[in-house]
């Protein structure tokens, strides 16, 4: 009896793009609340993290396997093996990718790139690891996911988010959906897109089911002043989130004589740009960009901060963010939020509400909010105890929900 109490819940396999990642938090946390629950979890990650800055992190990297470079000798000798481990299987994970190969040309390379990975797990983790395999994102790390579960005969799900939802990066996804046994997604915004571009996904297979954090990290401490208001801003430095339109807005702020300090927290292909448009509106006593920051750090820079900005767009490619997880973070600290009305930000932050609501490419907009929420302390109070009203539920454990009305 003692050994099947001990006996895990399930036992599955997560298949990501990279682990750890400093702008995946949530998939960490919620295998870390997993596991909590009696769940074994094995990670499959297509490449490693370039920095280990999350320490619950640390205890799943001794459950993390990664693919090798599928032209290396233990992936193509993998190739060869993986048909004596699972030969039925085998056969049938190979015929599925054929047949989506010949109606999709264009995945051809991932087909094949894909079903050596799964080859690989297939020959060196234990098959009973694997009882069903769920994968982050419904781009290449689905497409691994979908193959790995036919040739081990387990079932297959998906979680979809943000690039793989707004823009045409996700190959296959008529095959995933049709594949899998539930798709999940963290907003109303993107299952509304979801359904609209892929009529069959029908509302029994899709699930909302939407991000939360651990209150007990996030608890509001005493906040600390700092020798001016500071605005905090958090996420890679890409189009999307839309910092250069922040930057302008500040500049904005700046030429009024209102005192503040701005710290951008992240890193990302648009540094250079940002550093030379900061030294270019004269702004480099007032915004620091320190670079990617530890949850511990961040958390600490949370204590000290008046405002949360975060001015995301659509880029180019129509990628844009969904509901970002900083936004979340800073409500459970008892920041006060401005942000613009891109993707499902508008589902949590409500304008005069819980937030302050911007257009967003809307530097003056901006402006005009985050000088509100700096200057007007009854504001930033009212906001606070709303969110705390509306916005963050916490639960008898300490674990944030969001909650929607």
């Amino acid at each position: 009896m003692a050994d099947q109490a001990a006996e895990p819940r399930a036992r599955i396999a997560y298949v990501l793009g990279q682990f750890p990642s400093v702008s995946e938090t949530f998939i960490l946390r919620e295998i870390c609340a997993l596991q909590k629950l009696g769940f074994n979890i094995t990670i499959l990650s297509m490449q490693p993290g370039a920095e280990l800055v999350h320490d619950s992190a640390r205890p799943l990297l001794g459950q993390t396997r990664y693919r090798p470079h599928p032209l290396s000798w233990p992936s193509i000798s993998a190739l060869f093996t993986a048909v004596l481990h699972k030969p039925f299987g085998y056969l049938s994970a190979l015929w599925m990718a054929l047949s989506y190969a010949i109606r999709e040309p264009a995945a051809v390379r991932e087909l094949i790139s894909a079903f050596l990975v799964a080859c690989y797990f297939v020959v060196t983790i234990p098959p009973g690891q694997m009882r069903h395999i769920h994968a982050h994102f419904a781009t290449y790390p689905s497409t691994v996911g979908l193959l790995l579960a036919e040739m081990l005969g387990v079932g297959f799900s998906m979680s979809c988010h943000a690039r793989d939802i707004f823009t045409d990066q996700a190959k296959l996804m008529r095959a995933k959906i049709d594949g899998a046994e539930f798709v999940t997604v963290c907003t109303d915004y993107g299952a509304d897109r979801l359904q609209r571009m892929h009529a069959m996904l029908n509302s029994e297979k899709l699930k909302v089911i939407r991000h939360g954090i651990d209150f007990t990290e996030f608890v509001p401490g005493p906040h600390r002043e700092h020798r001016v208001p500071l605005i905090v801003s958090v996420g890679r430095l890409i189009e999307k989130k839309g910092f250069p339109i922040l930057l302008r807005a500040v500049a904005l702020i700046a030429a009024e004589g209102i005192d503040f300090e701005l710290a951008i927290i992240g890193e990302g292909p648009q540094r250079e740009e940002l550093e030379q448009l900061v030294n270019g509106l004269a702004l480099t006593d007032r915004v620091h960009l320190p670079g990617a920051q530890s949850e511990d750090e961040l958390i600490a820079l949370y204590r000290i901060a008046d405002v949360f900005a975060l001015t995301p767009i659509v880029a180019e490619d129509g990628d844009r963010d969904g509901l970002p997880n900083v936004i979340i973070e800073a409500m459970a600290a008892d920041i006060p939020v401005v942000a613009t009305a891109v993707g499902a930000v508008g589902e949590l932050v409500v304008h005069e509400e819980t937030g302050l609501l911007a257009q967003p490419g809307n530097a003056r907009q901006i402006a005009e909010c985050i000088e509100r929420a700096l200057v007007d302390r009854d504001l930033r109070s009212r906001l606070v105890a709303r969110v705390s009203f509306l916005g963050v539920c916490r639960d008898e454990s300490g674990f944030c929900i969001l909650h929607m009305s």
